[in-house]
């Protein structure tokens, strides 16, 4: 430990080997560290500092990063592709460049303790449970897709819970947090558009936004006789969508709670409504209608409750959704994957087939109560890691960006974790996060690595008390070397550090 400029984090890296000493030697036991190969030191040393390195990959990639060295197990080529990676490798010794294939599996199990990709992964969610990660990843899982047929033990798993969760909801006092979909119901707190289709968009074939200008939708809404009536409510939501937001700011709370119209679209709205009566409307140009029928597709509702959507409205849209399911040509079949009870949505991601519905609007804290619902049957079907599992696969953008600041550093804690070394050297790797999450992952850390060595140089002098040894740095000397309790002594440059954390 010590203060700006002391040395601390320049010592850090010496006995990670980042910095090669001007002078003297460090050892490891009986190992000289500048004697050992970086096979040696890469492999049994690890460590993080406050700007640990997040690469653009799924957070999988980035946790396993570590344990890639070398490949271990070639990739099996056949036909053309092996003739292709044959042209590579004799390319590759001609000119003296390495044969190694980007497509071998290059992940040393053995390094963190398992024999394959399903213990690999296991490994993984218990080293993000170490650094306080796991939850997140669990959130990411939710909100993952995943195939059903490559992976059907997830999706038999997820409508197990889906059918667990419908015994559930038989308690009045949970029924009222979701509305299931029904085939021959109107879904309240679903979107017109998500009524008509009564399915997820696949591609943008379906877009959500676009929907009033696709000739399939606009034949639908013919057929049931709702054109004319889309437009005109489309000019009552408009009408009320000026009058209500016109002089708010677009960063208002209002605006961002229940506006379901963007803050650019406003003016060309008032532009239409101060050309148009509502008795003009035949009048409209055709982009000036569209313009106008795609307002009702976004309203919800039990959100919006603006009196358009009645019960006779609710009526069509059920006539639409099965005219527009009955008549779905061949070419647009696969572009929307229709609701069903009891099948997996390969375009819903994981907590939308486990809802099977939406989360009431207006329910008091209905989004925690679902999602502790949903995590309390997930843990009796023992399917919450293999949610975490999927979590994995989640793209962190690049240098992380898609994460936030405490989850990159508790990533690459974890990274550092996950492949089991020798010695763990950390340099305020935690300053950045809350004081909480400090005492658990320092808790977490000193017990996963029980028999192992931790290497910390702490950003607060009262973390020292839990380690064996205190080095205490000032003007890049050790000034003060022994334990805790003999160096926290009054007068000593330790109570002075822990005096000025207090104050």
């Amino acid at each position: 430990m010590g203060g700006g400029g002391s040395g601390r984090d320049e010592l850090a890296e010496v006995m990670a080997r980042l910095i090669d000493p001007d002078r003297g030697t460090v050892n490891y036991g009986e190992h000289l560290l500048q004697g050992l190969p970086e096979a040696v030191t890469g492999r049994r040393i690890s460590f993080v500092d406050s700007a640990p390195f997040i690469f653009n990959l799924t957070l999988g990639d980035n946790l396993f990063y570590g344990l890639k060295h070398r490949p271990l197990k070639e990739a099996t080529y056949e036909g053309d592709k092996k003739k292709e990676r044959d042209s590579y490798v004799v390319e590759a010794r001609a000119s003296g460049n390495l044969e190694y294939d980007l497509a071998a599996d290059w992940v040393d199990y053995g390094a963190a303790g398992v024999e394959d990709n399903v213990g690999l992964r296991r490994a993984g969610i218990e080293a993000l449970k170490v650094v306080g990660l796991d939850e997140d990843v669990y959130q990411f899982g939710l909100r993952g897709r995943i195939d059903p047929e490559k992976r059907s033990d997830i999706a038999e798993g997820v409508l197990k819970v889906r059918k667990a969760l419908d015994e559930r909801l038989a308690d009045p006092s949970l029924a009222v947090l979701i509305e299931r979909f029904d085939p021959a119901a109107y879904n309240s707190n679903a979107s017109l558009a998500e009524n008509l289709l009564f399915g997820t968009p696949v591609g943008d074939t379906f877009d959500l936004d676009h929907l009033a200008e696709h000739p399939y939708i606009l034949e639908v809404l013919e057929k049931v006789g709702m054109t004319d009536q889309m437009v005109s409510m489309g000019y009552q939501a408009a009408a009320t969508m000026v009058e209500l937001f016109s002089d708010l700011p677009p960063d208002h709370e209002l605006f961002q709670q229940f506006s379901f119209v963007s803050s650019d679209d406003l003016p060309e709205l008032q532009g239409l409504l101060a050309q148009y009566t509502k008795d003009q409307l035949d009048t409209l140009k055709p982009h000036e209608r569209a313009k106008l029928m795609s307002l009702p597709f976004k309203l919800v509702q039990a959100r919006h409750r603006l009196g358009i959507i009645d019960d006779s409205v609710k009526a069509k849209i059920l006539e639409a959704r099965k005219a527009f399911a009955d008549s779905l040509p061949d070419d647009l079949a696969g572009s929307v994957a229709f609701f069903d009870p009891d099948h997996y949505n390969a375009a819903a991601n994981i907590q939308d087939n486990i809802l099977f519905g939406k989360i009431a609007y207006g329910q008091a804290q209905a989004q925690d109560r679902v999602g502790s619902l949903m995590r309390e049957v997930m843990a009796e079907l023992g399917i919450i890691e293999t949610v975490s599992e999927v979590g994995l696969e989640f793209e962190v953008g690049i240098g992380g960006s898609r994460l936030t600041g405490a989850q990159r550093q508790k990533l690459a804690l974890a990274r550092a974790v996950v492949k089991r070394p020798d010695v763990l050297i950390l340099t305020e790797a935690t300053a950045s996060l809350d004081t909480s999450s400090q005492a658990r992952i320092l808790d977490g850390l000193l017990a996963d690595f029980e028999g192992r060595s931790i290497i910390w140089g702490v950003h607060r002098p009262a973390m020292a008390e839990r380690f064996d040894h205190v080095l205490v740095m000032k003007g890049g000397r050790i000034v003060e070397s022994g334990s805790f309790e003999e160096l926290s002594k009054e007068g000593s440059t330790l109570s002075q550090l822990i005096a000025a954390e207090a104050a």
